[in-house]
């Protein structure tokens, strides 16, 4: 989380750290559909209130935030209804790839400096 709360970006930066967000974001819920990290594993990476309180405040899409919020709900389903786990990394899934899908500023250099 240290990398993120120090992430300033111009206009002009902002679709490619978007884009880099979402790629890593996807890798998170593949890692969790396969089972090789936790829940509390991706919580302490990107699906927690305060990732997504500062992206908002970093003026991050709103589509984009509104994935990581779903992760955040994960915990909460898994303890409710645990065979909805995998429903809802699909959908998750499907709103990310869409989003890289209509949102496909090219990454061409390196986005973490």
């Amino acid at each position: 989380m240290v990398i993120i709360h120090t992430l300033t970006m111009t206009a002009k930066e902002q679709p490619v750290i978007e884009r880099a967000l979402v790629i890593h974001i996807l890798g998170v819920i593949s890692a969790l559909e396969h089972r090789s990290i936790t829940i509390e594993e991706a919580e302490t990476l990107w699906f927690c209130r305060e990732v997504t309180t500062l992206l908002q405040r970093k003026a991050i899409r709103h589509e984009i935030v509104h994935i990581l919020q779903l992760g955040r709900e994960l915990r909460q389903i898994e303890k409710l209804i645990p065979h909805a786990v995998p429903k809802s990394l699909h959908d998750m899934r499907t709103l990310a790839t869409n989003w890289l899908i209509s949102n496909d500023t090219k990454i061409v250099a390196t986005v973490w400096q």
